[in-house]
């Protein structure tokens, strides 16, 4: 199983670097993410629109291809548990919140299913912290 967090799995929906790599990860394994993703990569992609990076139609393209793909992956609730987790993780690991809220949620995922979770991730602190608590970074 892979995880995907936000940061990831925005690169299956606009042209940068990682993006090749994360949709043949995407559609050689289950996919995870956590639910915050899809408020973080919907705001990734209205402000990268608004910046002129790409037009409104294709900014909405990306947004009902996002709500398709929320449907197919797993995805993880923001639970209490899920919160609490995160809150312990900002306190061993210079993490911003949505960091420890998906950090928790790949967590969490990998103990309800009591398998490894791989976490897909473009973000080096969160990588980094990733490794710490024990959980393999892709």
């Amino acid at each position: 199983m892979r995880y995907f967090d936000a940061s990831a799995l925005v690169k299956r929906y606009v042209r940068e670097k990682g993006s090749v790599k994360v949709r043949r990860l995407l559609s050689s394994d289950v996919a995870a993410t956590s639910r915050l993703s899809a408020v973080e990569i919907a705001s990734a992609l209205v402000r990268r629109s608004r910046e002129g990076a790409f037009s409104q139609a294709a900014r909405d393209r990306a947004l009902a291809a996002l709500d398709a793909d929320m449907t197919a992956l797993l995805v993880v609730e923001l639970t209490a548990g899920v919160v609490t987790r995160a809150r312990g993780l900002l306190e061993r690991h210079p993490l911003r919140a949505s960091d420890a809220i998906q950090l928790a949620s790949c967590l969490y995922l990998r103990e309800a299913l009591e398998e490894d979770a791989e976490l897909v991730v473009f973000d080096a602190r969160l990588a980094a912290a990733a490794r710490l608590e024990g959980v393999t970074v892709a």
